[in-house]
């Protein structure tokens, strides 16, 4: 009998992630994929990306609604309170025999605390790291204790998870999945991107601003001063938009404000695969999206990474790291645009893995031993490091 296999995608960050690993349980003869595809996927106003999903050919097993009309702290924990809800129907129908969550975010937060009653199994990726900005510090550190397995990205955050007190046998380094698509699937060329965006032309600044969501009353304001700072530039800049966090609508009402006085600025909802294509060949990025920090390297680019929103995240040597006023976000792009800068970033290596994280995490799951003790936690001893 096949390994039931669930994974949960909660919004375009999370999806483009797992799509290698989604590739390879859908290549094993000892899996069989249940994809759950959540929350900003099903929402108009984050692009409906449930219809990529559909067109890349991935079998949805089920979707779970809780996106909400507002953002504010009291609609994040509706939309929790929803989230659990449904999560627990889906478990509840699908049986599946382990569950596969990625990241941090709440949405994958209340998929996690669904799982725990009904005695699934939870395999873990992107523990053990630091965005001490965002409240998804909290939500990932959260997840990682409801986890039976974990699939961290470098040495460091396999320390932290264990430091933790998880078991040191259950803790894998398996890299970023991120970085997998990177090396190892075929980018499309500029010209696809441009036929999307005609208007589009080299060279460009890829940019994304998210709030920072321990900040949620200065969003508006900081993204004004991304924005006013990127309008200052003479290249194009192409901007997706913010995710579903608190202080995410504010961002977008600075973006619509602007947009009639920037005309070099293109703002899309999402780019799919083609985010891929504009990273290739940008000429720096500029934000604090996350995707600036674990996989702009490896396309040897400069990374303009502004405000607290990634701050503790491991780090290579492409990122230069500025506050949030316009003048310290014009001075970084300064020097992100010089050839000092672009020297470093070719030269720099990704700390983020080899780009073969998915067979890592696949293989893992195909041989793990799921019993009933495999459920029980408790802190090992093996979790106190000294020196």
């Amino acid at each position: 009998m096949k390994r039931k296999v669930a994974v949960v995608t909660v919004a375009r960050s999370d999806y483009g992630l797992l799509q290698p690993i989604l590739d390879e349980i859908l290549k094993s003869p000892e899996l069989q994929l249940q994809l759950i595809v959540a929350a900003a996927h099903l929402s108009p106003r984050f692009g409906n990306t449930i219809e990529q999903i559909n067109t890349d050919g991935y079998p949805i097993a089920a979707t779970v609604a809780m996106t909400q009309d507002q953002d504010d702290p009291h609609s994040v924990n509706l939309a929790t309170a929803e989230g659990i809800k449904n999560f627990s129907q889906v478990y509840k129908d699908l049986k599946p025999d382990i569950l596969l969550l990625l990241g941090d975010r709440y949405e994958m937060h209340a998929a996690g605390v669904a799982a725990v009653p009904h005695l699934i199994p939870i395999a873990h990726i992107h523990g053990g790291e630091e965005t001490t900005g965002a409240i998804d510090n909290v939500y990932r550190h959260s997840l990682t204790k409801m986890s039976h397995i974990h699939f961290a990205s470098t040495d460091l955050h396999a320390q932290r998870i264990i430091q933790m007190g998880e078991d040191p046998s259950k803790v894998h380094i398996s890299g970023a999945p991120g970085l997998d698509r990177i090396l190892h699937s075929e980018i499309p060329e500029f010209e696809e991107l441009q036929r999307k965006f005609p208007t589009l032309q080299q060279p460009y600044i890829l940019a994304t601003f998210h709030p920072v969501t321990t900040e949620p009353t200065e969003a508006k304001i900081q993204a004004q001063n991304f924005l006013a700072a990127l309008k200052s530039q003479p290249q194009q800049t192409l901007l997706t938009m913010p995710n579903a966090d608190t202080g995410g609508l504010a961002v977008r009402e600075a973006i619509k404000q602007i947009q009639p006085d920037f005309p070099h600025l293109l703002a899309v909802e999402n780019l799919g695969l083609l985010y891929l294509t504009a990273m290739k060949y940008a000429d720096f990025i500029v934000g604090n999206s996350s995707s600036g920090i674990i996989e702009a390297v490896s396309f040897n680019l400069p990374v303009v990474n502004i405000g607290n929103r990634q701050e503790g995240r491991a780090q290579s040597g492409n990122v230069l790291n500025c506050g949030s006023s316009q003048k310290e976000i014009e001075e970084a792009i300064k020097l992100a645009s010089t050839k000092h800068a672009k020297d470093i970033a070719r030269a720099t290596k990704n700390i983020y893995g080899d780009g073969n994280a998915a067979k890592r995490i696949v293989n893992q799951i195909k041989v793990l031993d799921i019993s009933p003790d495999m459920i029980k936690k408790c802190f090992t001893i093996h979790a106190i490091i000294t020196g």
